[in-house]
């Protein structure tokens, strides 16, 4: 790869020299012309945009850091925000109460096992099933 000083890579990425200077801070160079610093340019291009260079050094810059901890922070008020609203229950509240109605079903076939469903039984076990919904709206 070829080799770049911080006033190239300052010029080719816009950034500014303090920025480059900054950034290439810990990377190894060659001394080149002028007292200068020639760097590896694919190693100096991908700690300047924060990204895993061949050398293994993947750091996070803190501008990276700070979206990736902005978009948990969103994901976060949203998953609040669906609970406070209603729109999202507790599995477990919701669990329990399928497991409740299912039992209550169960109990009630299995009370009138070998026996003739009547229309009673039958209006019992839809009687069950028809109140999850309002069971689930109380949370």
């Amino acid at each position: 790869m070829p080799l770049l000083s911080i006033n190239e890579l300052h010029k080719l990425t816009g950034k500014t020299r303090a920025t480059v200077t900054k950034s290439m801070d810990g990377l190894t160079f060659q001394p080149g012309p002028k007292s200068g610093k020639l760097y590896d340019s694919k190693l100096a291009l991908a700690k300047l945009y924060g990204v895993a260079g061949e050398d293994g050094t993947g750091s996070v810059t803190a501008q990276e850091a700070s979206r990736l901890l902005t978009i948990a922070r969103r994901q976060q008020i949203d998953l609040e925000m669906e609970v406070l609203r209603g729109e999202r229950w507790p599995s477990e509240d919701v669990e329990n109460i399928h497991e409740t109605s299912l039992s209550n079903v169960a109990g009630l076939l299995k009370a009138h096992e070998g026996k003739p469903l009547t229309p009673e039984l039958i209006r019992d076990i839809f009687t069950e099933l028809r109140e999850v919904p309002a069971k689930l709206a109380k949370l």
